[in-house]
């Protein structure tokens, strides 16, 4: 019997002549217990197969990187606690997100109120966002903030030191509502002329090129109707290079001229 239907168990039993056992949570244990909180990440990772904690504990901290071991523990339900050493750690690996283990996003979010896991809400993860084709006109901050609401909650826009974007699309830093379908275009609109901005995700997990949710494939999708993949609405075309990938396909491209015979 897992926890929630422990729950559901208790709650159903009518207290007559028992009085409840109550524990004040102040001073001591207070203070205590928002320091561990103030410390920890929860992650619930999005699929239906249950997880291994020591698998998930080896790949996240070779994902991570963290200077001293993060402590894992199992809440139940593919919820995890995660057990930093530090806040700025913690506050680096929410906000380098997103992250998945075996292709599946794991969603992460901090403790709020007293930390009860059933009232946690796992429904927003942070993306680095690539807009593409955007027009001359809106390649300043203030219109890319404008652009980049339109897909989440905006962390921050990349620009440089006059507010000024650079190169071919503005990346983002977004905390995306998952339980809505990712977003493909925005537009801008003048004088009638309405032009399309394709919207890329870094580091994009498994997601249904049906519908465009994060947490099923499209052969597993309501929506499915068995059409081709290439005739689907989405694809992997909205999966964009990350910054490390750009930087070895330019390396690949220059060790591919330099070998070539003169």
């Amino acid at each position: 019997m897992d926890t929630e239907e422990l729950i559901q168990k208790f709650q159903a039993v009518a207290l007559k002549e028992e009085e409840e056992d109550i524990v004040m949570v102040m001073g001591k244990i207070k203070i205590k217990g928002e320091k561990l909180a103030a410390n920890c990440l929860l992650g619930k990772v999005l699929v239906t197969k249950g997880i291994n904690r020591e698998g998930l504990k080896a790949a996240m901290q070779q994902a991570w990187r963290t200077t001293k071991e993060v402590k894992i523990e199992s809440m139940g339900d593919n919820i995890f606690m995660f057990k930093f050493v530090t806040k700025e750690e913690k506050k680096r690996v929410l906000m380098g997100g997103p992250w998945h283990f075996d292709r599946a996003l794991i969603v992460l979010t901090e403790p709020t109120g007293i930390g009860n896991i059933k009232n946690q809400s796992f429904t927003h993860t942070s993306f680095l966002v690539q807009i593409h084709n955007v027009p001359i006109m809106c390649m300043d901050k203030e219109s890319m903030q404008k652009l980049s609401e339109k897909i989440g909650i905006v962390k921050e826009v990349d620009t440089d030191e006059i507010g000024e974007c650079n190169g071919q699309f503005t990346p983002a830093r977004i905390f995306i509502d998952i339980t809505q379908p990712l977003k493909k275009v925005v537009f801008v609109q003048q004088d009638g002329i309405k032009v399309p901005m394709p919207v890329l995700y870094e580091r994009l997990p498994d997601f249904c090129f049906c519908c465009a949710h994060i947490g099923h494939q499209f052969r597993e999708c309501l929506k499915y109707k068995g059409q081709p993949k290439e005739e689907l609405s989405y694809g992997s075309w909205m999966r964009a290079t990350t910054q490390a990938e750009r930087g070895k396909q330019n390396w690949s491209k220059e060790r591919f001229n330099r070998d070539q015979p003169k």
